[in-house]
């Protein structure tokens, strides 16, 4: 597909930004105000509503920059159909990929765009960020400075030269959110999301990247705002541990036996304790402990949790106590 002229730009290389979203029409606005508003200015903005029954479209097209390139689907397919149907529709040189309920610090693209073009390699690169995640709704750049107090900021490193995506996911603390990802626009068509996936389509398209023989590097500013979304209906809440279980088996011969544990400890363990599954949680948490994932102190900590003995221990504490009222009368 041919690239748009880039005349206007002085050889500025286009970047077109992926945004799939679904019945996000009151959000969606906050999302796009965070593209327009990017220091860099050479952009196509490309929407791809998923199918939405509300009146995203009316809010998108309400916008009025030119820019902004709006595609429907006819049906709602989820999220990589979404974002492949972007990469697919893309002209632009680069890719970066936002959310529709995240935003963009304004120097973000201009940033990224910079880092990759000064590696030797940068049709190679996959490019990303710290992130400020943010435990109230942040509709806008300028509310940060008002809301410090329910801010985290993650990763405090990028993954290493020759660490793999998955020990610097669930091994070393790492984060790789697609709001942050920034890469040429062959590499992303060599990969592409993979449809049908619940749940951890972010980590298993950077696999994906990884597998295409990607170069991760790494900008340690904050220049992605995370929200945290309260929908009920949000896959990333869904309570089926089985999904999670069965999509990191599917890497089982491709990644450390201390990352597939380090996946199940963050992702799999608290879904088994909230539903009482004992056995299951303690193997886990056994293995995590084993591979030196955790702390002796953090062992019993969760063994606690998961047998729910911090309870029983009030419990046979005020009974002894009780016994002890009783003998001394």
């Amino acid at each position: 597909m041919e690239l748009i002229d880039r005349n206007n730009f002085s050889g500025e290389p286009l970047v077109s930004v992926v945004i799939p979203t679904y019945n996000r029409a009151d959000l969606i606005r906050h999302t796009l105000n965070s593209a327009i508003r990017q220091s860099y200015k050479n952009l196509e903005i490309i929407v791809i509503d998923d199918g939405s029954v509300d009146n995203t479209e009316e809010v998108v097209k309400a916008i009025g920059d030119s820019r902004i390139r709006y595609i429907r689907l006819p049906t709602n397919s989820g999220g990589s159909v979404a974002r492949n149907t972007g990469i697919e529709n893309a002209r632009g040189e680069y890719i970066a990929f936002l959310d529709s309920d995240d935003l963009w610090i304004p120097e973000k693209i201009e940033l990224q765009l910079a880092s990759i073009q000064k590696h030797p390699n940068p049709q190679k690169v996959v490019c990303h960020t710290q992130i400020v995640f943010s435990f109230t709704r942040v509709s806008s750049y300028d509310q940060l400075a008002i809301n410090t107090e329910t801010l985290h900021i993650v990763p405090e490193k990028g993954k290493g030269e020759v660490e793999t995506i998955a020990d610097y996911l669930f091994c070393h603390h790492g984060e790789l959110h697609t709001s942050s990802l920034m890469m040429h626009r062959s590499l992303a068509l060599a990969a592409r999301f993979r449809p049908g996936l619940k749940r951890h389509q972010d980590w298993d398209f950077c696999f994906r990247l990884e597998a295409q023989g990607a170069i991760f590097t790494f900008i340690k500013k904050p220049l992605v705002i995370w929200n945290a979304d309260p929908r009920k209906d949000r896959i990333s809440r869904m309570p089926d541990y089985q999904i999670s279980v069965n999509w990191i088996r599917e890497y089982k011969s491709s990644i450390s036996s201390r990352a597939s544990t380090g996946f199940m400890l963050t992702q799999v363990l608290p879904l088994l304790i909230e539903r009482g599954e004992k056995l299951y949680a303690q193997k886990i948490i056994l293995n995590a402990l084993i591979y030196r994932l955790i702390s002796l102190k953090d062992f019993k900590k969760l063994t606690f949790s998961a047998w729910r003995i911090w309870g029983m221990r009030k419990r046979v504490r005020l009974m002894l106590k009780n016994i002890f009222f009783v003998l001394a009368k």
